[in-house]
């Protein structure tokens, strides 16, 4: 088995999202956010790195339903959102994943990247009633039929509205005290 390095300030070892944003994927170690940030800033670097005090989850109701996750960064990093489709993810990884049998996976790795390169790593545990309900959105998935894009015109249906507006519309949840 070969270990995988991610290390920052050098080149991220995979893909990485080619436009600014944010990515979730599911590795098999967990929940990943990758944040693309093109020229990113001292300070953008230092408000990822000092965390969020308070996120959201939100399941866009609707013919598919829509995982998006809002995590409310410090300034001048600000709130990103992510959504997650569980049908694109290799079943053994979801069924991983949804596995409870050694507890609750509620952590999530962020990458801050600015191209290529990792501007910094953190990890960060999540509420357990907001995995519940991500894992519940995952299980309304699976039990569906839908094209990837249907998935995609759903999702963009959700793109009117700005990542505040989303993360107002979710169940909100703090971080940390």
């Amino acid at each position: 088995m070969t270990l995988t390095r991610f290390e920052v300030g050098k080149e991220f070892p995979g893909a990485v999202p080619r436009i600014e944003g944010a990515v979730m994927e599911l590795w098999g170690d967990g929940l990943v956010v990758l944040i693309q940030m093109p020229e990113c800033s001292h300070d953008e670097r230092r408000a990822f790195k000092a965390g969020f005090k308070r996120y959201s989850y939100l399941e866009a109701s609707g013919p598919v339903p829509v995982a998006v996750w809002i995590f409310d960064f410090q300034k001048p990093h600000g709130p990103i959102d992510c959504n997650f489709n569980s049908r694109i993810v290799k079943p053994e990884l979801i069924a991983s994943y949804l596995g409870t049998s050694s507890g609750i996976k509620n952590s999530v790795t962020f990458y801050l990247l600015d191209g290529r390169i990792i501007r910094a790593i953190k990890l960060v545990g999540l509420d357990r009633q907001a995995v519940e309900l991500f894992h519940a959105t995952i299980r309304k998935q699976l039990a569906m039929d839908y094209s990837d894009s249907e998935y995609g015109r759903y999702l963009a249906s959700l793109m009117h509205y700005s990542t505040e507006e989303l993360f107002e519309m979710g169940r909100r949840f703090r971080h940390g005290r």
